[in-house]
């Protein structure tokens, strides 16, 4: 294998486990729209994402995330955003079911 495709192999991991944090994450917002430090990791998350999906060259992922960061970033209270809550969820639900498939 590579150095290439071991880094390659690395992202893929860490994305698909961000992945899986940012919607546990809007799930736990589901209960909690205030809670500032899992919002503040959603979008910390997310701009990792960015950097491995570019690196990654999947521009579907790179797009999720920079969405999720534009749309949560600076946000106090997840209810002024219900429908991009909502939105986001079903990208993310997607990207896990997504991501866990092409891992398993």
């Amino acid at each position: 294998m590579t150095l290439i495709e071991m880094h390659k192999n690395l992202f893929l991991e860490e994305c698909s486990r961000l992945t899986r944090l940012i919607f546990n994450c809007l799930q736990k917002l589901e209960k909690n729209p205030i809670d500032l430090d899992t919002i503040e990791m959603m979008v910390n998350a997310a701009d990792v994402i960015r950097g491995g999906a570019k690196f990654l060259e999947d521009v579907d992922l790179e797009l999720n995330a920079k969405m999720l960061i534009e749309l949560f970033k600076g946000t106090q209270d997840m209810r002024d955003r219900k429908k991009e809550h909502e939105m986001m969820m079903g990208v993310f639900r997607g990207l896990v079911n997504k991501t866990h498939s092409s891992i398993a």
